[in-house]
């Protein structure tokens, strides 16, 4: 970033420890104060408490979730933060939800969080860039240094930059099934995907990538137990956790599956979730097989 922004205090709400970790690597180089919850009722008690510039605050949470906290804070007596601008952070596209269909699918959800009193949204996983065209557009003038020459402030990144390449660890994952092809990038892992939502910090990027493969246990029984019980609320956040940390390290197959799983349950199609979990039980086993061969490396 071409900037800092020392004076400045920021708050970033993710039930997801990998999530918090990777914003907050985002928002180091800005040398603000940085603060963290992993709740929407920490998030309401912290604001309470303190007066923050910004706050980074996640949809979709076990309850209350992003939007439900948010709404909570609006009317909430004892609230510091009434002019603090909110920043929805998702990987969902809102178009479903009522915003105008014939918009591209990033100015769709950004009116969506728009019209329910957000200042914007961040898609998920965080880009670099995006991240850096928010805090210049909603951070306090009076608290930002420039330090070089950047984008201006509130001149949002073109819908058509680049995204990050798919392959790598699924390219792995199809080798070890027979299904590998000439296409697909070479190695254990196309490594420049998940530097991107890094911040190009290799030791970051290695222990995001451990983290989200020890998870695996714990929310594999999760995508199980709720599947097995009916559980559709609990398997829709299981399974959109598990979508955004898969495509941030490289898993792109699986965060597509994660993704079925997750619309599945929003629509109440338990069918369709029980009948596709153990499809993606195995690719999420598969794709933590060939993140530990990576890991060993």
């Amino acid at each position: 970033m071409n900037f800092t922004a020392a004076r400045a205090r920021i708050l970033a709400v993710d039930d997801q420890e990998i999530n918090l970790m990777v914003l907050e690597r985002l928002l180091t180089p800005t040398e603000a104060g940085i603060v963290t919850a992993t709740g929407g009722q920490e998030m309401l008690d912290l604001l309470k408490k303190e007066k923050f510039d910004l706050i980074l605050l996640d949809h979709v949470m076990p309850p209350p979730d992003g939007l439900e906290a948010f709404r909570m804070a609006r009317s909430m007596e004892g609230n510091l933060n009434l002019d603090t601008p909110f920043v929805a952070l998702t990987g969902n596209d809102m178009r479903s939800e009522g915003a105008d269909p014939s918009l591209p699918p990033r100015e769709a959800t950004r009116a969506y969080y728009k019209g329910e009193g957000f200042a914007d949204y961040l898609p998920k996983p965080v880009l670099p860039e995006d991240m850096e065209r928010v805090l210049l557009d909603l951070l306090p003038a009076d608290k930002v240094t420039r330090t070089g020459q950047s984008a201006p402030a509130g001149n949002p990144a073109p819908e058509s930059a680049p995204a990050p390449r798919k392959g790598g660890l699924f390219a792995r994952i199809q080798e070890m099934e027979g299904k590998g092809n000439a296409a697909a990038p070479a190695g254990p892992l196309d490594s420049a995907h998940g530097l991107t939502f890094s911040g190009g910090d290799k030791e970051m990027y290695r222990q995001l990538f451990k983290n989200w493969a020890d998870a695996y246990m714990e929310n594999g029984y999760t995508l199980q137990r709720s599947a097995k019980e009916g559980d559709l609320n609990a398997h829709r956040i299981a399974a959109h956790s598990l979508k955004s940390s898969s495509r941030m390290v490289g898993a792109m197959t699986l965060g597509d599956l994660s993704e079925k799983a997750e619309h599945a349950a929003r629509d109440g199609d338990l069918e369709y979730v029980r009948e596709h979990v153990p499809e993606l039980l195995e690719a999420y086993g598969k794709a933590v097989e060939a993140a530990s061969d990576y890991l060993a490396n």
